[in-house]
């Protein structure tokens, strides 16, 4: 059904961005609390997925990067929201385009994120001066995910603009309930596969990227699982660890 007073071009506007936003900022909300928590109890027994232990408290010195890195990603997503509203359908999508659509994204988006990632380990300079800082958090909790080099998750985000891109392309555009999903989700896995949680569903997905897979990268940062979302890409690429060769 079609979302009622919005027949104005400013209030699809307002539709769009305030949708996004809130739910960028309500699944970030919640994954500071969840963070705040285990940083400093640490994850339940018999729940940890972690080969690492963290060291109790270190989440508070970097929430300064985390904020600005949250207010600057709003602030990014806010104006192209806004001036290219119009491209966004208020409709419910079909199941069969919400199901298309939502799977090029996470192509699109993860092999982007694959080879920006594999890049940045690969690349000494690269790691010494953007994403060691990510791997400071060798055992992380959820909300350090976006505890990154402002320039690393920049450059991720070229990967969700081009499957847009694409999409609006090959659609004509895109329906405001798809995104709002795929952003969802997309945020949602960020923070499982930081929070050191076994997985319990995803691990029997095929060519899922549970908890473990992210974790094993942060444990052993130079060994592979570059993907974020799929284990695919580290398959086709020779970059997947094999976990039973990992020492905990």
């Amino acid at each position: 059904q079609r979302l009622r007073h919005a027949s104005c071009g400013w209030c699809r506007r307002m539709i769009v961005l305030v949708g996004t936003l809130t739910i960028l900022g309500g699944f970030n909300l919640f994954g500071l609390l969840v963070s705040l928590w285990l940083d400093r109890r640490g994850v339940p027994p018999g729940l940890s997925a972690q080969t690492v232990r963290r060291k109790p408290g270190t989440l508070t010195k970097r929430l300064p990067l985390i904020f600005f890195n949250l207010a600057i990603l709003s602030i990014i997503s806010a104006l192209p929201l806004y001036y290219f509203s119009s491209t966004f359908s208020l409709d419910l999508p079909t199941v069969w385009s919400f199901l298309v659509q939502f799977a090029v994204l996470i192509l699109v988006d993860d092999l982007w994120f694959y080879w920006v990632h594999r890049l940045i380990h690969e690349n000494r300079w690269l790691y010494r001066k953007v994403h060691k800082t990510h791997h400071e958090a060798y055992a992380p909790v959820p909300i350090e995910y976006i505890y990154v080099h402002p320039a690393e998750w920049m450059a991720g985000g070229v990967g969700p603009a081009i499957g847009l891109g694409l999409l609006i392309g090959v659609f004509g555009g895109i329906s405001v309930w798809t995104l709002w999903v795929w952003g969802a989700w997309r945020v949602i896995h960020e923070l499982d596969i930081h929070s050191g949680l076994a997985a319990k569903v995803g691990r029997w997905i095929p060519f899922f990227a549970a908890t473990e897979h992210h974790d094993l990268h942060h444990a052993r940062p130079t060994m592979g699982n570059y993907a974020s979302s799929l284990t695919l890409w580290d398959k086709v690429f020779g970059t997947e660890i094999d976990a039973s060769k990992v020492k905990r």
